[in-house]
């Protein structure tokens, strides 16, 4: 492959990092202050974070991963051209499947109900006038 298309095939992978922001900045409004960001095998989450701290998580991940990629890809094309290809592919497969996870959370977040919790309600702790509360308070 010759250098000029392979480098610009790099490039394009850097692509996948302002494509990552616009999702967040498209959705920014209707996203959640407290995000879910890990799942556990049920496809529940379990783990969560601000809206800001999302935003710098994903980012962040997709920005090593391309750098980590990127540096790959040239030392594969200048050390050993003939696994230049597949090295290009894996990048793609593991940046493609990054962006699917920003992607899915985003949207996971967007099209989800808030979290009810048998706490929430007049009694729950939480609240100014519950018994528990104000027996502390006294």
């Amino acid at each position: 492959m010759p250098r000029k298309v392979y480098k610009s095939l790099v490039a394009v992978m850097w692509l996948l990092l302002p494509a990552s922001a616009l999702e967040y900045w498209r959705g920014w409004d209707r996203l959640p202050a407290r995000m879910a960001v890990h799942f556990n095998a049920n496809f529940e989450p379990n783990g969560y974070t601000s809206r800001e701290g999302a935003l710098m998580l994903g980012l962040g991940i997709m920005a090593v991963m391309l750098i980590l990629c990127t540096v790959a890809a040239l030392a594969a094309y200048a050390l050993k051209p003939a696994a230049s290809g597949p090295a290009l592919l894996i990048s793609y497969v593991v940046l493609g499947f990054i962006w699917f996870g920003n992607h899915s959370i985003i949207e996971f977040n967007l099209k989800s109900q808030p979290a009810r919790s048998e706490l929430v309600g007049t009694i729950s702790p939480g609240t100014r006038n519950s018994p528990t509360v104000v027996q502390l308070l006294s």
